[in-house]
């Protein structure tokens, strides 16, 4: 039987098959990073979300995830507030920050006047820790820092427990203060990725277009952004996948507490644990923050893979 008959009936030659177990093994990857990574490392949780203090099975964990999003749960916490600012703070991150720094990232990127110095200027604060940004934002918004005091230089009418106590002391101007900050480090956070991507567009392509008459904005809308699009549908879908747990460090804002009205989801789930853990409870009483994951990742999922086939869709767009 000649070669052409074999990969006739058998689909591929044998020079071919001999490529096969480089395909299974970059195939084998995934799947057992996934397994690893996600079943092992989340099973022991699954198992907690349907058990009871006593190990027994039961719904009452499920349960009480979806009654706390209208109640105060048995810890004190409010998950449908937490949850709202969550959401309000994913969108404000992603819907708004994320295209102006895609637009300010690309305007540093063409070159314009000192733009090595205004690129490090930009990029600096992304490369400061947590904990030392966190402590300077304290400081600058505290009662005697400079945001309050210019403010009550203006004439602004603050809330008393400003005056006394600073930005992040009132439940009117906390959370405010915390999207405010997350929305300046929003915008040089995805600055060095982007500034890849748009560095390997090749400067001939702009150079053609300048020749045919095209602008600045037609530039970055209509070249820049569909070159690296690649690049934007892998943040996008990353970022997806934080649409309920987007968190600011609220910890680290309200000294552990998540007062005033700073909660978050990302802190909610935290100081349940936290509060378990330091109460000596067994380990069958994690039943309920495991539930919360549960609950979370079987909501999160859908919005991921619609989300991604949306913009594979926009994509093909993109590309005509």
């Amino acid at each position: 039987m000649s070669s052409e008959i074999k990969k006739k009936k058998f689909g591929y030659s044998k020079f071919e098959k001999m490529n096969f177990p480089f395909i299974y093994l970059m195939i084998a990857f995934p799947i057992i990073q996934f397994l690893v990574f996600w079943v092992y490392v989340n099973a022991s949780s699954i198992a907690l979300s349907f058990q009871t203090a006593q190990g027994e099975f039961t719904f009452r964990n499920i349960s009480a995830v979806f009654k706390a999003f209208n109640t105060v749960d048995s810890y004190g916490l409010n998950f449908g507030e937490s949850l709202k600012h969550s959401l309000i703070i994913w969108g404000i991150s992603h819907l708004i920050v994320f295209p102006i720094s895609i637009i300010t990232t690309y305007i540093l990127q063409r070159q314009i006047f000192g733009h090595y110095v205004w690129r490090v200027c930009y990029i600096i604060p992304s490369l400061m820790g947590s904990i030392i940004w966190t402590t300077l934002i304290k400081y600058i918004v505290a009662y005697d820092g400079p945001v309050v005091t210019l403010l009550l230089q203006a004439g602004a009418d603050l809330p008393e427990m400003v005056r006394h106590s600073g930005l992040l002391a009132s439940e009117k101007t906390a959370l405010p203060t915390v999207i405010a900050v997350s929305t300046i480090m929003g915008l040089v956070g995805n600055s060095a990725v982007l500034t890849g991507a748009f560095s390997r567009v090749p400067d001939e392509i702009f150079e053609s277009a300048k020749l045919d008459g095209a602008g600045f904005w037609r530039e970055c809308f209509q070249i820049a952004i569909p070159c690296v699009w690649s690049t934007l549908v892998m943040m996008m879908t990353f970022s997806l996948c934080s649409i309920f747990t987007s968190d600011v460090n609220v910890f680290l804002y309200s000294n552990g507490t998540g007062e005033p009205g700073m909660t978050t989801v990302g802190f909610h789930l935290y100081i349940i644990t936290y509060r378990i853990s330091m109460s000596g409870g067994a380990r069958t009483s994690y039943g309920y923050p495991a539930a919360l994951g549960l609950v979370l990742t079987c909501m999160t999922l859908p919005v991921v893979l619609i989300g991604r086939w949306l913009l594979d869709k926009l994509q093909d767009a993109v590309e005509l």
